[in-house]
């Protein structure tokens, strides 16, 4: 396909469905062959807009499950998905056969990653990468039906994809026509959930380890910034958790530093685009170490009630000998 029609249908399909789009989305595809391992179905796979799963499929129940209900509109799309499984199965037991006789893999585990991004300003890109047993890794080029990988032990790889002529085709057709619409179709159905603005709530908790952790948890979407600042001057030294899900399709973040100096002033600042402007959580010393000394009295006078405990247990323990002894001799 000529680069001026791989524009003609790109264009088409975003002027048509301009009108409902906002946002910078992605659509990615994962797919996975696997027959004769066992736990495992022999072709699964699931589609993610952004990070929002809108299907998945395995070939032991070879049904869609998705969270759209009985909607006509995406019909076709389930029909195609299912054709293009059916062609992907055809490929790759083929490239399964090739690769035992050229390479003697046998029964290889096959992965395969694919999509396309699409931007507010219909400025798109894709990618399709292909994996062997997770130790050869190859992608289209989005120019022209060939696979590249910068691995030397990938040319083996590479040579028998390269032989699959309408594979390679379809791949870029897909890619430069069919993702964008398909992308829009989910978005469509999607928008409740992604377009949604769950504003964070966050803590700052004190630990004996001497340092301070900011606890950010119930927002969405994902993207945020967690900072802590001292003096009013960012720290460079923070160590964050990283973002972690929560299962009502919100995240949660943790980010620590370590208190060098009780004088200065710490505060948590929270940017994301739920807030009108940043949250700022400021660290109470006094408050914190009064919670830390109570926290330590509690557990001394724990410790004293503990003690006292297992002196009453020994003392009847040894009484009850002493009574026994004594009935054993008279």
């Amino acid at each position: 396909m000529s680069t001026r029609a791989k524009q003609f249908f790109l264009l088409s399909s975003l002027v048509a469905l301009h009108a409902e789009y906002s946002g910078d989305h992605s659509l990615v595809i994962y797919v996975m062959f696997a027959p004769g391992h066992q736990y495992l179905p022999k072709y699964s796979s699931y589609g993610m807009l952004d990070d929002y799963k809108v299907f998945t499929y395995d070939s032991t129940s070879d049904e869609f499950s998705h969270p759209f209900g009985q909607l006509e509109t995406l019909t076709t799309v389930w029909r195609d998905l299912s054709d293009c499984t059916n062609f992907k199965t055809g490929y790759f037991n083929l490239f399964s056969r090739y690769a035992n006789l050229t390479l003697g893999l046998k029964g290889p585990l096959l992965q395969l990653m694919y999509g396309c991004q699409l931007s507010h300003n219909e400025t798109s890109s894709g990618l399709y990468h292909f994996s062997v047993n997770g130790e050869y890794s190859l992608s289209v080029d989005m120019d022209n039906p060939e696979w590249y990988s910068y691995l030397p032990q990938d040319l083996d790889i590479k040579n028998i994809l390269d032989r699959f002529e309408l594979w390679n085709h379809n791949n870029l057709i897909y890619i430069h026509r069919d993702c964008v619409p398909r992308l829009k179709k989910f978005y469509e159905h999607s928008r409740p959930i992604l377009d949604q603005r769950v504003p964070p709530k966050a803590v700052i908790s004190y630990k004996r380890s001497g340092a301070l952790n900011c606890v950010v948890t119930g927002f969405y979407p994902k993207d945020i910034t967690v900072e802590w600042m001292v003096n009013g001057q960012p720290a460079l030294d923070g160590i964050s958790t990283g973002l972690l899900p929560n299962h009502d399709q919100t995240y949660q973040i943790q980010v620590s530093i370590l208190l060098s100096d009780a004088t200065h002033n710490y505060s948590c600042q929270i940017n994301h685009s739920s807030l009108p402007e940043p949250m700022v959580l400021t660290w109470d010393a006094s408050s914190s170490m009064t919670d830390e000394k109570t926290s330590l009295h509690i557990g001394f006078i724990a410790g004293l009630i503990a003690m006292f405990l297992l002196i009453v247990v020994l003392m009847c323990f040894i009484l009850k000998r002493v009574i026994w002894k004594k009935n054993v001799y008279l």
